[in-house]
């Protein structure tokens, strides 16, 4: 049998390692274009979830006969399913292309062009370059000690190879295929990060600079660009010292304040004959060397080398920097400063089709990043693909002008694109996101961003933008050859039938199926939560109405969050918060919203928001007692006892004698905090019980209390003992989550809780928790029936009871384990697995 006909057998049988094993045997120069394939296809198959140098491996492979394999399908699907699985979905998407038209109608490629399309036209990335900076200074500061030790020990300047990769790790956490320099100025360590000439690559730079934590910069100068150097300068190449006093340099003014260079160099010329992209490089980084990267990259416009002087007077490139400063133009060495200097504005001649593909409109713009809007008129993508691979996305919000008409037209539009980037900074903060600068357009008004952490600016954006009252809105990535991504569409939407008799959706035929749901001192609450999603779920699907509409109705959100707050627990606390946020234009004057919000928004550990619903449900409708319940408890948690009493007495003289106001009285006397104020049951008869410790239900209820406030010391340990913001941590969302190294794997690892109840958790028990992760114990598991699973994740409740998931990778199933808290096994589960990898 032949080898490639053995190989294709081993792959039908999954056996990718006997491929690898075989075909890595034969020397790289005597392995055929053929094997190449066949063994970048095994690594496909060997990489599992986060195995990235596998797929890294399958590219090396594969890319080097992209002429030889150009219309084979095998090969085009090959190299496209390794770009997926890097989340790398723009070339993933050309090559999946390829792989289709060479072979017409193939369904499981097909699949894929569509997925890579729905995530190229809304990005998702397994971590935003926000986590991912996040997590690179965290290892970075955990190893910078270590790497000034091993540059100060390097005297004779022969380990450098080994300095360079150990400071690579970290910084490719966060951008792939960095070029960085590393030197020690006499007072400080040094790391210079080059944008290597692409001015685009400035923006995702300065950010991790920017991010640097502290403790770092106590001994590390963050460069961005190679500063200015010595003029004595210079670069060998085969023997043949050049430096900037060998180049004879002519300017040439351009545009937007830059200069095209003409050079030439005596030394180079034999050179420039066999070698001419040597040439272009030593002379592109002489230049970069005696003005400084970012200077280069600001002031060049362009450089042809020629093969004899020109007529006209040179300047040597080492006067270049003060030949620019006589033409009135500034040498910039901070890549911040040029960056917010860098604005301009520009002119299109818009297209007059309102069908035309978005941006195609533009009348005038403003940006700080041309090289985007260039791309996308010019149906290129070559910048957003750089920033996509880093977990970046760039984009801009778009949303119809007509509503801006009248006098002072244009100034009203610009307000409005001022107060959606003001609004958006505000909610998703800072870090998530860098506005570009706009534009507007015969039809559309355009706001332009890089988004660190783009469901973060995407959220924001579109609470705005729906509050606004604007007819609809959309986000689209600077891409052409994808969709756009619905924000707010009112066009759409008709007036949905509302009940006369109730002013609702509900009708009253409706309410009074709830209410059947609820008993004198008890209820069911869970079906009636059920019944409401139910009732949501069917009228979206019969046309009724939409899920916003359902959303926006008040007397459904006040049920909602009745059957969330009396189930009495975080995770339900949690959904009827974001539920009720969307009624709130209609919550005028009903302080039982108020009191709803405010409860749920507490349990959430969301305590100065709760406050503030609360005195604003007490100015709305006064005469509502349990809002003024809600306020005392908040106004004594907050240190204010006489106003919680005031609370308290405005709240007895609604309900005299009310058995919880007059306990919450006895308690802000007694100054008890606000967990202690909250561990009560409003019947006084069952509250005797839970005070007694006789109550079977006392331990859950405890569980949703411990959400409310944190344990500044319990959360403290928690950070000490495992990092998470090293590994790209999400906290209150509502899980506490982070992928955790096990070994040589990645485990995501999730409390089913806030930061509030986590800080609860036993320390004695996170420590055991986290050494028998550490172990390694708990990285495998065979079940009864079925092949061995090695875990994926682990999510631990309140209770400290854990789920153990895990996958077994020749059936690509997955199975998940139960464990008391003393990591005994209490049961076993089956479910399905997640996303198939392709296969050819």
């Amino acid at each position: 049998m032949e080898l490639l006909e053995q190989c294709q057998l081993w792959c039908e049988q999954g056996d990718y390692q006997t491929i690898v094993d075989t075909l890595e045997a034969i020397p790289a120069g005597q392995r055929t274009p053929e094997m190449d394939s066949e063994l970048g296809r095994a690594y496909n198959g060997l990489a599992g979830e986060g195995q990235r140098e596998l797929y890294q491996k399958a590219l090396e492979l594969l890319r080097p006969h992209e002429e030889y394999f150009e219309k084979d399908h095998c090969w085009n699907y090959r190299i496209a399913s390794a770009y997926y699985y890097l989340d790398e979905e723009g070339p993933a998407l050309y090559y999946f292309k390829k792989a289709l038209e060479a072979r017409h109608g193939d369904e499981d490629t097909q699949e894929y062009i569509d997925d890579c399309m729905d995530r190229l036209t809304l990005p998702r990335f397994e971590k935003t370059f926000r986590q991912r900076t996040r997590q690179a200074w965290a290892v970075f500061e955990g190893i910078e000690a270590e790497l000034r030790a091993m540059i100060e020990a390097d005297t004779l300047r022969e380990k450098g190879g080994e300095i360079l990769a150990k400071c690579r790790r970290p910084l490719e956490i966060a951008l792939k295929d960095v070029a960085f320099e590393l030197g020690f100025n006499g007072e400080k360590y040094e790391l210079i990060l080059s944008p290597e000439g692409n001015r685009s690559r400035l923006f995702p730079l300065v950010y991790f600079q920017q991010h640097a934590p502290a403790s770092v910069l106590e001994h590390w100068n963050i460069w961005v660009g190679r500063q200015p150097a010595d003029a004595d300068f210079t670069l060998d190449c085969g023997g043949q010292q050049v430096s900037a006093r060998d180049v004879q340099v002519w300017l040439e003014p351009v545009h937007n304040g830059q200069v095209r260079l003409t050079l030439f160099c005596e030394k180079l010329l034999p050179l420039l004959e066999t070698d001419s992209d040597q040439v272009w490089w030593m002379l592109s980084a002489l230049t970069d060397q005696t003005l400084g990267e970012v200077a280069a990259i600001a002031l060049i416009g362009g450089m042809e080398v020629y093969t004899a002087p020109k007529d006209e007077p040179p300047v040597l490139l080492a006067e270049l920097p003060q030949a620019l400063r006589r033409m009135g133009l500034r040498l910039w060495s901070d890549a911040v400063e040029y960056l917010d200097a860098s604005y301009l504005s520009y002119e299109l001649e818009p297209v007059e089709d309102p069908s035309a593909d978005w941006r195609l409109d533009v009348v005038a713009g403003t940006t700080c990043l041309p090289a985007l809007i260039n791309d996308y008129l010019s149906a290129r993508s070559a910048t957003v693909d750089d920033y996509h691979r880093n977990g970046i996305a760039a984009g801009f919000f778009l949303y119809p002008i007509q509503g801006f008409g009248g006098e002072n037209a244009t100034e009203k539009a610009l307000d409005f694109r001022d107060a959606l980037e003001d609004a958006v900074y505000e909610q998703a903060e800072e870090d998530a996101v860098t506005f570009l600068g706009g534009a507007t357009g015969l039809y559309c008004g355009y706001l332009d961003f890089i988004g660190w952490d783009l469901h973060a600016v995407l959220q924001a954006g579109q609470d705005f933008l729906e509050q606004s009252g604007i007819p609809w809105a959309q986000f689209h990535s600077f891409r052409r050859d994808v969709g756009g991504v619905t924000l707010v569409n009112r066009e759409e939407e008709k007036e949905p039938e509302i009940c006369p008799e109730t002013g609702s959706l509900l009708s009253a035929e409706n309410i009074e199926t709830l209410e059947s749901f609820v008993e004198d001192n008890t209820g069911y609450y869970g079906k009636m939560l059920h019944w409401l999603q139910e009732f949501v779920e069917t009228g979206v699907e019969e046309g009724r109405f939409t899920e916003k509409q359902a959303r926006r109705d008040l007397q459904i959100a006040l049920w909602y969050a009745y059957a969330c707050t009396n189930l009495d627990e975080y995770l339900y606390y949690y959904r009827a918060a974001q539920w009720m946020k969307d009624s709130e234009r209609n919550a005028a004057g009903c302080g039982t919203w108020y009191y709803r919000y405010s409860v749920t928004l507490m349990y959430c550990n969301r305590l100065e928001e709760a406050l503030e619903y609360a005195e604003r449900g007490a100015r709305e409708e006064p005469d509502y007692p349990w809002i003024w319940l809600q306020l005392g408890k908040l106004r004594a948690h907050f240190g204010d006892p006489a106003g919680a009493l005031q609370a308290v007495k405005q709240g007895l003289a609604l309900v005299p004698g009310d058995y919880e106001f007059l306990t919450l009285e006895q308690e802000i006397h007694a100054g008890a905090t606000l967990e202690q104020m909250l561990c009560h049951w409003i019947n006084p008869e069952a509250d005797s019980l839970l005070q007694a410790g006789n109550d079977a239900d006392a331990e859950e209820k405890q569980n949703a209390i411990a959400c409310v406030t944190v344990n500044e010391a319990g959360l403290a340990a928690f950070y000490r003992m495992f990092r998470p913001e090293q590994y790209g941590y999400t906290r209150n969302d509502p899980d506490c989550q982070f992928p955790y190294p096990v070994g040589e794997r990645q485990v995501v690892v999730s409390f089913r809780m806030n930061e509030a109840g986590l800080s609860k958790l036993s320390a004695d028990w996170l420590q055991w928790f986290k050494d028998r992760l550490d172990s390694g114990d708990w990285l495998t598991h065979t079940p009864e029936e079925g092949p061995q699973g090695v875990l994926e994740a682990v999510f631990v409740a309140q209770s400290c009871r854990m789920g153990f998931v895990y996958r077994q990778p020749e059936e690509n199933d997955y199975f998940q384990i139960f464990r008391d808290r003393d990591g005994s096994e209490c049961s076993e589960a089956r479910f399905a697995g997640y996303r198939q990898k392709p296969e050819d």
